[in-house]
This record gives structure tokens, sequence and C-alpha cells, in this order.
């Protein structure tokens, strides 16, 4: 967003909320996004086929407005692929850096 419009924001959530109030760039941008996304999970469904699929981070914290488009891609995109369960992340944008904690704890633990 910040290098389409110069205008800096505070990472996925901000773009999202400007996307909810018609900021067409940031409209874009998440369009972006989440079309990236999908590629992202397509390519996972054809490697490894889980039946599960977490998303979490920023973008996620607005699972209203981004879960459905996700799913619609996926819809209008998999092929052979089985059309996996998505779940959001119960820890939020949080997860990634408390799960980091826990390791460096076990690891002192060990």
């Amino acid at each position: 967003y910040t290098e389409r419009t110069g205008r800096p924001a505070d990472g996925a959530r901000e773009v999202v909320e400007l996307a909810r109030r018609g900021d067409e760039v940031a409209v874009a941008v998440v369009q972006d996004a989440l079309d990236g996304l999908g590629h992202g999970i397509r390519t996972l469904l054809t490697l490894l086929g889980p039946d599960v699929i977490v998303l979490g981070g920023g973008l996620f914290t607005a699972a209203d407005y981004v879960l459905e488009p996700v799913r619609e891609w996926l819809a209008a995109h998999l092929t052979f692929q089985k059309m996996p369960e998505l779940r959001i992340a119960e820890l939020g944008d949080e997860a990634g850096r408390l799960g980091a904690g826990l390791l460096a704890f076990d690891l002192l633990d060990a």
C-alpha cells in the first residue's frame, strides 16, 4: 500500500480497514494479497494435500472480510485438489512470536 500511494500503512490490518472504507488502492492491495495466498494454498494442496489449513497474521484479523474471498478463489481454481477446511488461528497475529518463545523455552529446558 505504501509503495503504491506513498502513504505509510501500519500492516495488513490497517490496509484492510482502509479497504473496508472504500480506498480503491487498499482494495487492490488486499485483492493482490488474497490472489497470492490462493496461489500459495493451491501449491500447498498440490504438494502436501492437507485437510486443514490454519490462516493467521494481520490479514486474518479481519477474517469476516477476507476468508470468503479466499474460499471463492480456491473453489474457482482448484482442479484435482480437495478443498481444505480453512480455519483462523486462535492466537491471531501473535502466534508466530508465541511459538518462537515456547520453542526457546523448550530448548532452554533441554
